[in-house]
Parts: structure tokens; C-alpha cells; sequence
């Protein structure tokens, strides 16, 4: 992969796993805790997190071309890094299916939620399932680095 593409990957990356990261971590306490009524909070975080999963699936598209390359040099590194990405391009596919389910039960207009008992388990698997996505992307950068330092090296040995 070309330094421009590393680059790129490297910019994509910072912008969705570090948005992910400080917007779960802290932003959406902060939401809570300044806005009085949840529902308020839910409809920004709603919003939010539909921003963090097109670029999460902008990310994946740009790993897929940074494992096709590390592919070529290392089959062992680029089919980890290929199993990691399809992990997270599965979350992140979950995650829009859980959105949709979560956007049935609520009321926008009204601003309530229909079913309480079907958004608190969405709303829990949807909270899983950003887990998994941010494990997995957090184990893809070293992997990512690992993978361009050794192919790399055997580059400069030729």
C-alpha cells in the first residue's frame, strides 16, 4: 500500500475509532448529565452515532485495501487484519439493524419511547455490539503497524 493510502487509512482510523472512543467514553455522559430529559440525549446520540457508522464503513473500505496489500507480502498478518475487518464491517452492519429496530419504538413527535421492553434490549444489544466494534478496531491498529513494519523490512532486504 501506497504511503498516500497509509496515510489515509491512518486519517479514517483516527477520525472513527478516536470519534467512537471519545464520544462513547465521555461525550454521551456529558449529554446526560446537562440534558434533563433522556429522550433528548437519545435523539443526539441517535444522530451521532449514524455519522460514526458511515464512517466506520468508510474505514473498513480503506482496511480492505490495506489488507489486499499486506496480503501480497504476508498471507499469515493480511488474513488477521482481513478477519478483523470483517469482524467489524459485521458490527457495524449489526449496529444499522439494531438502529432500525431501536427507531421503531420511538416516537420522535411525541418524544417517547412505544415498547420499553424492546428499546432496553436493543438498546443493551446495541451497547455490545460497540463494544465488540471498538475491541476490534482497537486490535487492528497494532496489527496494522506490525504487518507494514515487517513488510516493509523484507521490502528493503530485496
Amino acid at each position: 500500500m501506497h504511503w498516500v493510502g497509509r496515510i489515509l487509512l491512518m486519517l479514517l482510523y483516527s477520525l472513527y475509532w478516536g470519534g467512537l472512543t471519545f464520544y462513547t467514553g465521555i461525550v454521551v455522559r456529558i449529554i446526560h448529565s446537562v440534558l434533563n430529559d433522556p429522550m433528548e440525549g437519545g435523539l443526539i446520540t441517535q444522530r451521532v452515532t449514524v455519522a460514526l457508522q458511515i464512517l466506520g464503513f468508510l474505514t473498513v473500505l480503506v482496511m480492505t485495501w490495506n489488507n489486499v496489500a499486506i496480503i501480497r507480502k504476508s498471507r499469515k498478518l493480511g488474513y488477521a487484519m482481513t478477519a478483523l475487518t470483517v469482524m467489524l464491517a459485521f458490527s457495524l452492519f449489526g449496529l444499522l439493524l439494531i438502529h432500525a429496530q431501536l427507531d421503531t419504538v420511538i416516537d420522535g413527535d411525541a418524544m417517547q419511547i412505544t415498547d420499553r421492553v424492546l428499546f432496553d434490549a436493543g438498546h443493551r444489544r446495541y451497547n455490545q455490539l460497540t463494544t465488540v466494534q471498538w475491541m476490534v478496531a482497537l486490535a487492528y491498529l497494532p496489527t496494522t503497524l506490525l504487518a507494514w513494519q515487517i513488510t516493509d523490512s523484507h521490502s528493503s532486504d530485496s
